[in-house]
Parts: structure tokens; C-alpha cells; sequence
């Protein structure tokens, strides 16, 4: 990895607070009878994710319908379908649960992403 490519950017504060007790961001859909979930560490919301001219926003609007704890966050990564995942702490806590390997994981820059897709019904 080249990792002078890579920086992280704040685009704005967007008035978020940043409480250190809740430190995820959360979103939850229901898509095709499933649950899908977008969590990300808390910190990462407005951030932007570069590496060469490849930008990833990490906006509010994709993100986070709430701020979440760590018990809320493990019981939505337990029962969801279909997980986006994006920043240590959260990607930490999907592999602690059992739902990855760390070798699933991927980074850009120092920030480490996961999508999970578990079958639930039969076909």
C-alpha cells in the first residue's frame, strides 16, 4: 500500500455531535424482505476517503437515521440480511460477532470497509 495517496478529509461538521458513549452512526432499510444496515464509527460521518482521484463521501444522508450504542449496533449486525459497514470500531465489532473474517475486510487508506450478505431463506 502507498499510503501518501491517501488522505482524510473533513467536508463539515453538520452539527453532529460527536457523544463518546454512542459512537455509531446507523441506518437501517428494509429492501426486498430484508433488513439492510448501513453502521459506520461515528467519527467517519462527513469525512471524504481519497486515494488518487477516487473520492468516497461518507455523508450523513447514506449513513445515519440515528446514533447508536455498541449493544444496539450488535443486535442489528445480528439480525440484518445485507451489512455496509465502514470504520475500525464497527468493522471490529462485525468480526468479534462472527459475521466475517478479517480477510473479507477492505481499506482505503487507513479506514477498513465490510459488506455482508447473509442468505437467510431457502431457494
Amino acid at each position: 500500500m502507498f499510503v501518501s495517496d491517501y488522505k482524510l478529509t473533513s467536508s463539515s461538521n453538520n452539527g453532529i455531535s460527536r457523544n463518546r458513549t454512542s459512537k455509531y452512526a446507523l441506518r437501517t432499510i428494509r429492501y426486498q424482505n430484508s433488513l439492510m444496515v448501513n453502521v459506520c464509527d461515528l467519527s467517519l460521518i462527513d469525512k471524504q476517503i481519497q486515494h488518487g482521484d477516487i473520492t468516497i463521501d461518507i455523508k450523513k444522508n447514506y449513513w445515519m437515521d440515528k446514533v447508536a450504542d455498541e449493544s444496539e449496533i450488535e443486535s442489528y449486525l445480528k439480525k440484518s440480511s445485507i451489512s455496509n459497514l465502514a470504520g475500525k470500531s464497527t468493522v471490529d465489532k462485525a468480526i468479534e460477532l462472527n459475521l466475517a473474517k478479517r480477510s473479507s475486510v477492505k481499506y482505503f487508506s487507513d479506514v477498513p470497509f465490510l459488506m455482508i450478505y447473509r442468505f437467510r431463506q431457502s431457494y
